[in-house]
């Protein structure tokens, strides 16, 4: 990661066409579905970001784009993909029973 001071705290994520096409395609499913529910609201902020900031290039003569997400966009981004996943395929596997320690808030 670049230790730009404006680029402190961010996350940088590099992403193939297929890949960018495919994140957005999520985001604007998102958006479709109502324009104030607050994960639309969400989506439609980093779809905005990610074609306004986002940065194209070439590497190994590939075409990618490098985007950087502060923290609490990336967790949002996760979040909205963990969603949108859920929604649409059935997860083979309980994988928090496989989760650690358990901490008790008493």
């Amino acid at each position: 990661m670049n230790n730009n001071k404006s680029r402190r705290g961010a996350v940088e994520v590099f992403m193939t066409r297929d890949f960018l096409n495919s994140m957005i395609s999520v985001l604007e499913n998102y958006i479709a579905i109502d324009t104030t529910n607050k994960y639309s609201v969400y989506a439609k902020r980093l779809k905005n970001k990610i074609l306004n900031h986002g940065r194209k290039f070439i590497y190994n003569d590939e075409e990618q784009v490098v985007i950087y997400f502060y923290e609490h966009e990336a967790a949002l981004l996760i979040k909205l993909f963990s969603i949108y996943v859920n929604a649409i395929e059935e997860t083979p596997e309980n994988y928090f029973d496989r989760i650690g320690k358990t901490k008790n808030n008493n």
